[in-house]
């Protein structure tokens, strides 16, 4: 069996037509997972998944997000949706917001660089992320290769408002 078959490529029939740009960037930047998230009110929901974090990271799961628990570590994609603004984390262990976080915890994926998908009028209804278990920097071509990604997600959106499922 080989790596494509163990971590397919996965998205919801919308999205199906950007999964090789999915699979080409987890390439480029040698991360273990790249997520198209959907938000929802108390949770976030994989729309598109690529790498070898598929086996965790499957169309359909659902991460419970913090909200108001003050007890609990938001998830990095939660903290995109609700401020609107692109999240960058080296190394969670080593973050006060996000040490202890359930990708940390749960899948060792401990770095993090998102950014939030909009709809057409604008509203945030998700996230386009990747999650690494190395602590590591994203040079200026990389995060551009992100956004990319990115206004594809969003050209869809834009056309089809139950794209991200």
């Amino acid at each position: 069996m080989n790596a494509r078959e163990r971590f397919a490529t996965d998205s919801t029939s919308a999205l199906s037509a950007i999964t090789p740009q999915l699979e080409a960037l987890t390439e480029r930047l040698g991360v273990k997972s790249v997520l198209v998230m959907r938000s929802e009110p108390d949770a976030m929901v994989v729309a598109a998944t690529a790498g070898e974090a598929t086996q965790h990271y499957t169309v359909g799961a659902a991460g419970k997000k913090a909200g108001e628990d003050a007890s609990r570590i938001p998830l990095y994609c939660e903290h995109v949706v609700d401020t609107d603004d692109a999240l960058f984390v080296r190394d969670s262990r080593q973050d006060p917001v996000f040490a202890g976080n359930e990708d940390e915890t749960e899948f060792g994926l401990h770095n993090y660089l998102g950014l939030a998908v909009h709809d057409s009028t604008g509203r945030v209804v998700g996230t386009v992320c990747v999650l690494d278990d190395t602590a590591r920097d994203y040079s200026e071509d990389q995060r551009a290769d992100l956004e990319r990604v990115r206004a594809d997600v969003e050209r869809i959106v834009a056309t089809d408002a139950e794209a991200l499922g």
